[in-house]
């Protein structure tokens, strides 16, 4: 049994019924928290994308984290700047209206939540690797600019080595 101390239990729990099935799990709550159990592998699943649904994420982009192929990755803004620049760095990473993040998700093709002084980000491995560079960058002061163009030149090289693995099964 995997016990879970969250955020926001009671959106875990309105989804109760939809999540129990998806991730072929019991959840309980209780005043420890939540509980899952079920089989080893999908209590760790679903411990996962419980988590990812408590920091934000769409029930329905959380659960693709079944797949093996996707991943969620975690950052700490406290672990790169002062707890006194946190809002700044956390809005240089939203950007004004939410144009920056937009831009990132569509770039990396990740979705990328931003809570607190955390960022979160879904998607394939590789994807949300560079997703990840590209928001340190972003903390660490790099221009907006810059950064997507990088993201830009990333994919126009991944998918030159697509079409290239393409021709060779040919």
């Amino acid at each position: 049994m995997e016990n879970m101390f969250l955020k926001n239990p009671h959106k875990i729990m309105n989804l109760k019924k939809k999540l129990e099935q998806a991730l072929g799990v019991k959840i309980t709550e209780d005043n420890e928290g939540l509980h899952v159990e079920g089989e080893e592998m999908n209590e760790y699943v679903a411990s996962i994308i419980l988590d990812a649904i408590d920091l934000g994420f769409d029930p329905r982009v959380a659960l693709v984290l079944r797949d093996p192929d996707y991943m969620i990755e975690k950052m700490n803004i406290k672990n790169y700047v002062r707890t006194s620049r946190v809002n700044t760095v956390r809005g240089r990473v939203i950007g004004r209206e939410g144009k920056a993040k937009r831009q990132l998700a569509h770039l990396t093709d990740c979705e990328i939540v931003v809570s607190d002084s955390t960022i979160a980000i879904i998607g394939l491995t590789e994807d949300v690797d560079i997703a990840s560079k590209a928001i340190r960058s972003l903390i660490k002061g790099s221009p907006h600019i810059s950064v997507f163009q990088y993201i830009k030149k990333f994919r126009k090289i991944k998918k030159e080595k697509e079409l290239l693995g393409i021709q060779d099964k040919l």
